[in-house]
């Protein structure tokens, strides 16, 4: 029978076993190289996860939710941080090395709201969610869908900074989220990198979403015509997604076909993050940060 050898643990001084750490490619099991309990070792997993961007939006989202109407496992929560990218690409995030700047005001909302009526909740879910402009937000804020998404539930145990972190740890595979999506802490003490992000144009994030939530068309309003995309985006979240495609295609004079590229979601897997070209990584990587 191996011994058991225990170490004086770096983080919280008690004598313990070693943590064990698994090779995410052969399962092999092995000790840490430093000093550290498997319980400290397990929160300085959980560190890159809840400092990322995506962890700190996800802590602000939990806020307003409760246990019944988060995703309720791994990949699930994958799932919304596949739209949580789309959101952060759209909006065009940029920097000259010492602000940052954004292109477009976007905001994930809820289409039925968090607040519904009789204390339900709208859930936490990509189904439930589009990408729309920050204002139509704020102007249409709980204002109940009118066809419903099927995606509000009764409400739970609320979420606060109390519970959050104990949440997701019981419900999610952290490690495996931060791994396979890469989801980065950026160093304050380095220099703020310059990095551009051309983003999405209304019209086309319009076009991108319609499709995503099953509203199936091809037609885009050309760039110019703003108001008639917010018209289109207050379309759906007032009176539903078949009438805000019937409104789209009726512009027949302000709109194009798009192509298929446009308006199709590249929810890449781990493996074909891989082929990717280093550059396309690398700005994946910088927006995650901030």
């Amino acid at each position: 029978m191996p011994q058991i050898t225990r170490v004086t643990c770096k983080e919280c001084g008690k004598r313990r076993v070693k943590a064990t750490i698994v090779n995410p490619l052969t399962g092999k099991k092995r000790k840490t190289p430093t000093k550290i309990c498997q319980e400290c070792h397990a929160k300085v997993i959980d560190y890159r996860f809840f400092s990322s961007s995506f962890g700190q939006w996800l802590r602000r989202a939990f806020h307003r939710q409760c246990t019944e109407s988060i995703p309720k496992d791994t990949d699930s929560l994958g799932g919304l941080i596949l739209l949580w990218r789309e959101y952060r690409a759209a909006i065009g995030l940029c920097s000259d090395g010492e602000t940052i700047t954004k292109k477009y005001d976007y905001q994930i909302c809820h289409i039925d709201p968090v607040k519904g009526n009789n204390g339900s909740v709208g859930a936490l879910v990509p189904k439930n969610l589009i990408i729309a402009p920050k204002e139509l937000n704020l102007m249409l804020s709980n204002l109940p869908y009118p066809t419903t998404s099927g995606l509000t539930v009764k409400r739970g145990d609320l979420i606060n900074d109390d519970n959050f972190k104990q949440i997701c740890r019981e419900r999610y595979d952290l490690n495996r989220l931060q791994r396979d999506f890469e989801l980065n802490v950026r160093d304050k003490k380095n220099e703020l990198p310059v990095f551009e992000n051309s983003g999405v144009h209304p019209s086309l994030m319009l076009l991108k979403e319609l499709n995503r939530l099953g509203f199936k068309t091809n037609r885009v309003l050309l760039l110019e015509h703003v108001n008639l995309v917010k018209s289109v985006y207050e379309t759906f979240l007032t009176v539903g997604g078949l009438l805000a495609k019937s409104e789209l295609e009726g512009y027949k004079n302000f709109t194009r076909e798009a192509q298929e590229s446009e308006y199709i979601y590249e929810a890449l897997t781990p493996a074909e993050k891989k082929r990717e070209s280093k550059d396309k990584r690398k700005a994946l990587e910088l927006l995650d940060e901030f």
